[in-house]
């Protein structure tokens, strides 16, 4: 949205639409861009240039407010204005900012101005919460589902097409490609080889070409040794 509110009058009583125009002068935070007595004429300034609302009287000759405001976009803001009270239930089937009654008094139309305020305002830029990681998984081995969580996972190894998560309790073999569960696994895991993956809460000792945990030894490879060895650096004391 601009600086400033763009706006139309449509109105076919020039004493009215005189006071519509007087009001939109006071209040600097409006922009007047046109004002027609006639709704089909207003249409084609609508094809050239939009503007945030419309000031729009009901008794219209030829096309009535509630006719044109059917065939603009939904989403154009309205405000509509009129001497018979019984259209309102009619207009509110738009999108209507407010309704103003005749004869309108700057106090009232001031007030729909604020209600207009409030809804070109941009909304509030909500907070981005760091989403929290998850403590455990569930893979699918054969036809059943099986949870597992994150820290009894010792490390895994990859077999061909499949994987085999080393767990404190046992083995399972999943149909996953290794770089898939590398994304899927939480800070402390690393990867040290193309065939295998470590959970550093149960690494015991590591060398320059090797890592000791579960009573096993793991190599090293070269492709991985410098991101390895720059991971164990940051919790190095």
């Amino acid at each position: 949205m601009s600086t400033k509110i763009t706006c139309l009058i449509i109105e076919d009583e020039p004493p009215a639409m005189q006071l519509l125009e007087d009001y939109t002068r006071k209040l600097p935070m409006l922009e007047l861009k046109g004002k027609y007595y006639d709704a089909i004429e207003a249409l084609e300034h609508l094809k050239r240039q939009s503007v945030d609302v419309i000031f729009l009287d009901i008794n219209l000759p030829a096309l009535s407010g509630l006719e044109m405001a059917a065939l603009i976009p939904k989403e154009q803001k309205i405000v509509f204005t009129t001497a018979y009270a019984e259209h309102a239930l009619d207009s509110f089937s738009f999108h209507v900012i407010d309704y103003l009654l005749k004869p309108i008094s700057f106090k009232r139309f001031l007030q729909a101005i604020q209600k207009l305020q409030l809804h070109l305002a941009p909304e509030p830029v909500k907070e981005i919460k760091p989403i929290k990681q998850e403590e455990l998984l569930f893979i699918k081995t054969g036809r059943t589902v099986i949870r597992i969580q994150f820290q009894d996972i010792i490390y895994i190894e990859a077999h061909k097409e499949y994987l085999c998560i080393h767990t404190v309790q046992q083995k399972h073999l999943v149909y996953k490609r290794m770089k898939e569960m590398a994304a899927s696994l939480p800070a402390s895991f690393v990867r040290i080889h193309n065939s295998y993956i470590v959970n550093l809460q149960h690494v015991q000792e590591m060398g320059l070409h090797l890592v000791k945990l579960a009573g096993r030894e793991l190599p090293v490879s070269a492709g991985y040794k410098d991101a390895f060895q720059q991971h164990i650096q940051q919790h190095m004391m």
